[in-house]
């Protein structure tokens, strides 16, 4: 799976699966970046943001994700939890009501 893959997942997941949010635009950024491998600092580097607002930004998005799919979700582990779940949610008949021909 690749960063847009994940992020097209996780956004799609969230608008139709969990109080139907959606990341924006700085949210979708630190989860590329991070999906890639950088650093907060580095993200903040490229950005043009300061590394306490990227930490911030990547801190509440950890949080929403934790609560949308249940279990912990961190900087270290968003891309075990992210193929973990898409199998699942694969592997399962449609019970959330979410489109399994976008997330599959």
């Amino acid at each position: 799976m690749t960063g847009q893959e994940a992020l097209t997942f996780v956004d799609t997941f969230l608008r139709f699966g969990h109080k139907r949010q959606r990341l924006n635009d700085i949210q979708s950024e630190v989860f590329l970046q991070t999906w890639a491998g950088l650093s907060y600092k580095e993200i903040a580097q490229q950005l043009g943001y300061q590394h306490d607002y990227i930490k911030q930004v990547g801190s509440q998005l950890w949080r929403s994700l934790s609560q949308a799919f249940g279990e912990p979700v961190s900087k270290q582990n968003v891309k075990a939890v992210l193929r973990h779940y898409q199998q699942e949610t694969c592997a399962l008949p449609d019970t959330r009501g979410i489109s399994k021909a976008v997330l599959c």
